[in-house]
């Protein structure tokens, strides 16, 4: 009995040891769960939250990255259309002829084909200004008639019937147009609602498919001539309207902070098209003040004076709006990291340990696991002979 005691006790007392040895070289009083349950949910919860903070400030990071391209390659484009403006004033006057103004068609060609290069700027493998379409080129070298790309049908979808497009494009903007089946059924029993903006807003349930056919509004229109739909098949078309831009107008956005959300893109549409602030078409004013040049047409050149400015004030807009994204990406990184450095302190308070107290303990310890092992020692020798007189 005595035996079984003393291996007892100098078995908890190495345990303890052993224990207090670790928490000195980890430094922290919580190691696994076990230690202290309740401080182990605290230290977990704290973690995830610091684990949170670093992956908005990586998206932080990112939408810096993405914002400080956009604003250099607008300061470059302002730069392009204050050249345009000098050579439209100077080309404007009486002074000048047909040689002078051909030399300065060539000039412009030569300023719409790096504005054209800035336009279709990438960061990455995505493209700047194509709205929501980031694989897609935006802006295209000539002028395009407004188009409807083929139906695309999800890879999903239940209905293996044929789907065609129909009608004229009629919208000021690209867009791409969704359908959704709400209930499943042939024609005359499936329902559905729309989206003009890729699949983000939805209009009412509509119950009109009996006919074959979806009036999407904007001139569009798909034909279904027969088949059966399941819930949630989804169809899908894009539209462009006439002109150079071949991206959308939809926003590209990212979690920066619990429940904060920032759009951190500028779209094609807002900047170098007649959809921004100031309705001017900046490819096309280029290319009718060279128009204007080559043809020794001075109203024509003149004409454009009140566009180029126009343009410089859309571009000089929207370089705002990437410094009011940029200020408020600091505050919201500095928001974060005063946040960050609290979570420091509740996870040092919850398991960092006082080196001091484990030392005092580990050698309390010490002690009493010499005098165990002498006391075992002493009972090994001891036999039945010591008690007899």
């Amino acid at each position: 009995m005595r035996f079984n005691t003393t291996v007892n006790s100098l078995f908890s007392t190495q345990s303890q040891y052993n224990d207090l040895l670790e928490k000195i070289a980890s430094q922290k009083k919580v190691n696994r769960a076990s230690d202290d349950p309740v401080a182990a949910t605290k230290i977990i919860d704290i973690r995830q939250g610091k684990a949170a903070n670093e992956q908005y400030t990586k998206n932080m990071d990112s939408c810096d990255s993405w914002i400080s391209a956009t604003e250099s390659k607008l300061s470059s484009a302002y730069d392009l259309l204050v050249t345009a403006q000098e050579i439209a004033v100077g080309q404007a006057t009486a002074t000048s002829n047909a040689v002078t103004r051909q030399i300065a068609a060539q000039q412009v060609q030569s300023l719409i084909d790096e504005m054209s290069s800035l336009a279709n700027a990438k960061t990455g493998n995505r493209y700047l200004f194509s709205g929501s379409q980031t694989s897609t080129q935006p802006f295209s070298a000539v002028e395009n008639p407004a188009t409807i790309d083929d139906p695309v049908s999800a890879g999903d979808n239940v209905y293996a019937g044929a789907v065609s497009k129909g009608g004229a494009y009629t919208g000021l903007s690209n867009k791409t147009y969704v359908v959704k089946i709400v209930q499943g059924g042939d024609l005359g029993a499936a329902t559905y609602r729309i989206s003009s903006d890729g699949g983000k807003n939805w209009g009412a349930v509509n119950g009109d498919l009996d006919a074959g056919t979806i009036t999407l509004g904007d001139g569009i229109a798909l034909t279904f001539p027969s088949g059966t739909f399941a819930k949630n098949d989804l169809f899908s078309v894009r539209a462009y309207a006439p002109g150079y831009y071949q991206g959308d107008d939809e926003n590209l956005s990212m979690t920066i902070n619990r429940g904060t959300n920032l759009t951190f893109n500028i779209s094609g549409a807002e900047v170098f098209t007649a959809a921004g602030s100031n309705g001017v078409d900046v490819f096309k004013t280029l290319n009718d003040l060279k128009d204007a040049l080559s043809d020794n047409d001075v109203q024509g050149i003149s004409g454009q004076l009140d566009n180029l400015k126009n343009a410089q004030n859309q571009v000089t807009l929207n370089q705002s709006f990437c410094g009011t994204k940029a200020n408020h990406l600091e505050v919201v990184k500095n928001s974060l990291a005063d946040f960050d450095a609290k979570l420091n302190d509740l996870l040092s308070v919850a398991q960092d340990a006082d080196l001091a107290d484990l030392v005092t303990r580990l050698s309390m310890k010490e002690i009493a696991l010499q005098a165990s092992y002498s006391m075992a020692a002493k009972i090994r020798e001891t036999t039945i002979l010591n008690f007899l007189k």
